[in-house]
């Protein structure tokens, strides 16, 4: 069943996605096991962050991962890691082995994506998407043929927008974890977010157990 989306003021945005997330976080880690969390990137997420640096949370026992990045350098002002590295990572800490990064720098993207699947958990305990204007999630695009993959859990795909070569976690490890929380925002995304909550065939619809946290922009509760 489809969770019903949580809805707050902008500013609130990114104080409460990052409880959400610590609250996700502390509940993997009292069953005595280290967790797991796969970041997105983009401009939602990056508030959460830096709110989520400041959460009360075991952080010594959290292994990070990444949904998706941009085959760019780790330092590109376009990559994933340099996002999550200026918000979170530094702010917290973290050490790099408790950091695995999708390796965009690499010139072999198929064998980049193999590599990345032996370093993924069997399931992720908390995943933080977003969403595109067209419906996308993670890097899986409307009409991508990466929507159909089953044995697979990292691919290099192509993406409308440049850098175009992506490096993205498939339906079947998003649909595995055990939470996972979608932040939206922006009167842009308003018609997308009604089109993915009445579960139109979309990319973002197809992870099903997604919590989406949006702004009333994005809600279609006003700017």
């Amino acid at each position: 069943m489809r969770p019903a989306p949580i809805v707050v003021e902008k500013d609130a945005l990114g104080a409460e996605g990052a409880d959400w997330v610590a609250r996700a976080l502390k509940e993997a880690l009292a069953e005595g096991k280290r967790a797991s969390l796969a970041l997105s990137g983009g401009s939602t997420p990056a508030p959460a962050y830096r709110e989520l640096a400041k959460r009360d949370v075991p952080w010594a026992r959290v292994d990070f991962y990444f949904v998706d990045e941009r085959f760019v350098p780790p330092d590109h002002p376009e990559s994933n890691y340099l996002l999550a590295e200026e918000t979170l990572f530094k702010p917290l800490g973290v050490p790099p082995e408790h950091i695995y990064r999708m390796q965009g720098e690499r010139t072999d993207r198929d064998q980049a994506a193999r590599d990345y699947e032996k370093q993924l958990p069997p399931a992720l305990d908390v995943v933080v998407l977003g969403m595109g204007e067209d419906g996308h999630t993670a890097s899986l695009f409307p009409g991508n043929t990466a929507l159909q993959e089953k044995e697979r859990r990292v691919l290099a795909v192509v993406g409308p927008k440049p850098p175009p070569w992506r490096m993205t976690l498939t339906l079947p490890v998003l649909q595995s974890a055990r939470k996972v929380l979608g932040l939206v925002s922006g009167a842009g995304k308003r018609d997308v977010v009604r089109r993915v909550l009445a579960g139109e065939d979309l990319p973002a619809a197809k992870v099903q157990h997604t919590q989406w946290m949006m702004d009333r922009a994005a809600a279609g509760q006003g700017q």
